[in-house]
């Protein structure tokens, strides 16, 4: 049996969205107690196309599963999936509440912990800005050297510049 990863301590990660949905995602991991490394290959290796085209190293998995990162959404329904297939839980059932009925509005374990990300997501403070384009430079205003090759050149024939007065054919 694999070493299971364990829980971050509140200081680790505090009561909040984020905490909320890794214990949500860890309820999962926990029932199959896979290694990380099985994890990650049952990503690559598994025949939903929605899961296949993601991939999550060990290393991902664990950052996930301790509140580290918080995974863009095809990734952690990649791991997701996986978990529920290792766990033997069907991701689209109706989410059981635990207090003796289902919640007030029904959602499958997939919408709750999706819900649970979105959440944890609208709740970072230090998300980073959308990325805008950097604009392109200003264009630079023509000059005089621009509009005409020669200005600020000396004409040789026009001058005594030490040049020959003789035509150069």
């Amino acid at each position: 049996m694999a070493r299971t990863i364990p829980m971050p301590s509140k200081e680790e990660l505090p009561d909040g969205p984020r905490r909320e949905f890794v214990t949500e995602l860890r309820r999962y991991y926990r029932v199959a107690r896979p290694s990380l490394r099985e994890i990650s290959k049952a990503v690559d290796d598994h025949d939903d196309p929605g899961v296949k085209k993601f991939t999550a190293s060990a290393e991902t998995v664990r950052r996930m599963i301790t509140g580290k990162v918080l995974p863009e959404r095809g990734r952690l329904y990649a791991v997701f999936r996986v978990l529920c297939d290792m766990a033997e839980v069907d991701p689209d059932v109706e989410r059981w509440d635990g207090d003796g009925g289902y919640d007030y509005e029904p959602e499958s374990n997939w919408q709750y912990l999706r819900r649970l990300w979105d959440t944890a997501l609208e709740d970072e403070s230090d998300a980073p800005p959308l990325p805008r384009p950097t604009p392109p430079p200003p264009e630079p205003k023509p000059t005089a050297a621009k509009e005409n090759p020669w200005a600020g050149h000396d004409d040789p024939w026009s001058r005594d510049s030490g040049y020959s007065d003789e035509p150069p054919f």
